[in-house]
């Protein structure tokens, strides 16, 4: 009986190690498989630093699958280029928010349901105002 235990448990973990491998080189092939490199994906957010000066948090709304590598990558560029100011994922109470949809008619239709005013849009990221925001 103790065998089978350990037999078991050698079978749960090596199934563990290839499901971690797989998810893995799944990440790896879909990162190299992008026409754009990752440092690229925050140039789109160029320009918006200026119009943050001085506010310290704004909202970043995405409608991506954040499970993705490549939509958490995005977040993470928009982050670096914007700082110092702090991006807040999917939080739309504050003064400006950045719609970063999945299509810019989402983000439009994401826009007019909550009742915020796009102020600027470049390569698909929208900057919306607030009228409520903190």
């Amino acid at each position: 009986m103790r065998i089978l235990k350990i037999i078991l448990l050698i079978c749960l973990c090596l199934t563990a190690v290839f499901d971690l491998l797989t998810a893995y080189t799944q990440a790896i092939i879909q990162l190299q498989d992008r026409a754009t490199p990752l440092h690229s994906l925050g140039y789109q957010f160029m320009g918006l630093e200026n119009v943050f000066k001085d506010v310290h948090t704004v909202g970043y709304y995405t409608d991506k699958d954040l499970n993705n590598p490549l939509a958490i990558a995005q977040f993470e560029q928009a982050q670096y280029m914007l700082v110092p100011t702090v991006l807040d994922l999917n939080h739309t109470q504050y003064h400006w928010v950045i719609f970063d949809c999945t299509s810019p008619q989402v983000a439009i239709e994401a826009i007019k349901h909550l009742g915020f005013i796009p102020m600027k849009s470049r390569n698909g990221i929208i900057l919306a105002s607030n009228p409520n925001g903190i």
